[in-house]
């Protein structure tokens, strides 16, 4: 595939730092090829080069993207009321974010909560970024009174949450775990197949041919078809296509899910959790039509299909199988309340209520119109109200 000149060009530094990480990833492969997992968790999470361990990502509207907390303070406030309805069930006292971002949720949540009397024990930060945690402790510190910062707490990795792991943190102690926009950028395996025939599946490596890196076919291995087994005789074989077809999948959530449900069920009390992303059903994911899976790259609020422009610079992400999630987060031992579009669970909350005050009281027509404009952004199925689905999973003590 031929690189897309139509993006911006980076600036000399980041360049180098591109640079810098295609020479890593070089000497990685040995002259061999990589799995697309470790291509992809590389570029995302190498602490030094990758877009989220270096801390390269921008987020909001002048950055590589939006998420919901940037975009309305009401997305959280829905948030805060399912911590209410939490207390109200006598669920833990503690908050756990997975991949806070920007901070903007932290700040969002804890500022709401003082607002209806409803503080969190302690709001703990799972960050695997350095120079993100960094970030959003500078952030964070400026922003809050001291003692809402004081309930703040940085981990680094889900074997902290255990009991005496070797961490300054007490353990989590149960209540409410929020992941935002977190699953979508986990490492996938790319394949291709003639769906439903396990026979044709091939993985799709990554090689550096020449100047730049670019897909290299292999035999796929045996745990990639049985995992694929699942979906085989899912097809409906009238409309399958005439060519093999490409897609992806998440190798690696049947054990993350195993250790965030052995880390949680250790937990002094239960726990509610809420996995926010823009996918659907296996069907909607794996569509006979989507030939070329649902894999998407970012770089300045510019989306393309191109894993291979500007290592370590831009965002990649691949669409939530929120039915196979559920399935795969029963079998390791959560509970599962259901899942739903962004748009039914925010009208669910008191969220509305809280619109209808806040345009209310808006100062003017101008701040009553960005009221207006977030909201909609949540709600409405030609923005993130139907594109984006919410998972609740449950956990009790063990």
């Amino acid at each position: 595939m031929p690189p897309d000149f139509s993006l911006p060009i980076p600036a000399a530094a980041d360049q180098a730092k591109s640079l810098a990480l295609i020479a890593h990833l070089r000497a990685a492969s040995r002259g061999g090829t990589l799995s697309f997992a470790d291509y992809m968790h590389t570029v995302l999470y190498h602490p030094q080069w990758g877009y989220y361990g270096s801390g390269q990502v921008q987020f909001g509207a002048g950055g590589d993207f939006v998420t919901a907390p940037e975009r309305s303070p009401l997305f959280t406030a829905g948030l805060v009321y399912e911590w209410q309805q939490a207390q109200a069930a006598g669920l833990g006292g503690d908050v756990l974010e997975l991949g806070a971002g920007s901070g903007q949720l932290a700040l969002d949540f804890l500022q709401e909560c003082q607002q209806r009397h409803c503080v969190p024990d302690r709001y703990l930060i799972l960050e695997i970024s350095p120079a993100l945690r960094a970030r959003q402790q500078q952030r964070l510190r400026a922003a809050l009174p001291a003692a809402l910062f004081a309930r703040l707490g940085w981990l680094d990795s889900i074997e902290q949450l255990m009991p005496n792991a070797p961490t300054t943190q007490p353990c989590f102690a149960g209540g409410m775990l929020i992941a935002n926009e977190v699953l979508d950028a986990m490492p996938v395996t790319r394949f291709c197949w003639r769906p439903g025939q396990i026979n044709t599946v091939q993985e799709q490596r990554v090689v550096c041919a020449g100047a730049r890196f670019t897909w290299a076919s292999a035999k796929a291995s045996d745990a990639l078809s049985d995992t694929l087994r699942f979906y085989a005789d899912r097809w409906p074989q009238e409309s399958l296509p005439d060519a093999p077809v490409f897609a992806e999948i998440n190798e690696t959530l049947p054990n993350w899910l195993a250790s965030l449900y052995d880390a949680l069920s250790r937990a002094a009390g239960a726990t509610w959790l809420y996995f926010f992303d823009y996918g659907g059903t296996s069907a909607e994911v794996y569509r006979p039509d989507r030939i070329d899976g649902t894999l998407r790259c970012h770089y300045r609020h510019l989306a393309h299909d191109d894993p291979f422009v500007y290592p370590g610079l831009q965002d990649i992400t691949t669409w939530v199988d929120f039915e196979h999630t559920a399935r795969l987060a029963a079998a390791a031992g959560f509970n599962v309340d259901g899942e739903r579009s962004q748009a039914a669970w925010l009208l669910g909350t008191d969220v509305p209520d809280q619109f209808t005050q806040l345009m209310r009281t808006a100062p003017n027509r101008a701040a009553s119109a960005r009221i207006a404009q977030g909201f909609k952004e949540l709600v409405m199925p030609t923005e993130m109200g139907e594109r984006f689905r919410v998972l609740r999973l449950r956990v009790e003590p063990a």
